[in-house]
């Protein structure tokens, strides 16, 4: 299975997206509810323990402004954090 990710500025498909574990495990878990954490620290933690390309993937979601799921171990609302610190 091929999983290819699209955006504005980039219309080739991101590779790396083929190993992340999400892909290889699927399911809803990546995008849970903003008031599930239960499913989001269960997403989380296979991000950090499991996922051999979890830097690209963080880096996307910062590069891309995701506002849902968890990408590269954090929840949307943990990216935003991130982007709002960096941008001071």
């Amino acid at each position: 299975m091929t999983i290819r990710v699209y955006t504005e500025d980039n219309l080739t498909p991101e590779t790396w997206i083929q190993d992340a574990a999400c892909a290889q495990i699927g399911g809803d878990a990546w995008f849970p509810e903003p008031k599930d954490e239960a499913t989001a620290n269960h997403a989380k933690r296979i991000c950090k323990t499991a996922c051999p390309v979890r830097e690209q993937c963080l880096e996307y979601a910062l590069r891309t402004r995701q506002r849902d799921g968890v990408w590269g171990g954090y929840t949307a609302k943990s990216l935003q954090a991130i982007r709002r610190r960096s941008a001071a």
